[in-house]
Parts: C-alpha cells; structure tokens; sequence
C-alpha cells in the first residue's frame, strides 16, 4: 500500500469535518468536495480511501468514517512492525 496523498488526506479532513463519525451518502460527500475538487478527483480519491480503510460501507449506500488514529495504530501500525520485526528476525506476539 502506498501512502496518503496531500489531496486524499485532505478530503478525509474535509469529510470528517462535516461528518464527523455520522451516515452519509456518497452523493453528500462528492456536494462538499465540489467547491473544491472535480467530479472525477472526488469520485477517483473517495474510491481510494474505501479500499484503503478510511471510509467504510455501513449499509446500503450509506459510508461512516473511520477515526484517524485508530486506523494509522491498528491497520498501519500493526503491520508495520509486524514486518520491521521479521526483518530483525525477532517475533511479535
């Protein structure tokens, strides 16, 4: 996986500041991204931080928004060291 980019790390703030950890369509992300970006930088980067793990499909067609920390010391965080420590030869338990 490959780091955030400025723009996507943006948009998650621009997301989280409107939403916070509430419901909301796709349609209202892309009305709040608008004054901003595109159509297809909003689309192409909210498609990315779904198949990233930052905004997730709550039901139906609604998205929920995952807290930030939780997800760099849990998804990210984990499986870094999980990997610094095989390089090092040493396990994680």
């Amino acid at each position: 996986m490959r780091w955030f980019k400025k723009r996507e790390i943006i948009i998650y703030s621009l997301l989280f500041s409107k939403f916070k950890y509430r419901e909301f369509t796709f349609l209202d992300a892309i009305s709040v991204l608008l004054p901003y970006f595109s159509k297809k930088v909003s689309k192409g980067s909210f498609r990315y931080l779904i198949k990233a793990g930052l905004i997730v499909n709550s039901k139906g067609n609604l998205y929920r928004l995952v807290d930030l920390n939780e997800y760099l010391l849990t998804d990210l965080g984990y499986t870094y060291l999980k990997k610094r420590s095989t390089r090092r030869r040493k396990t994680l338990q």
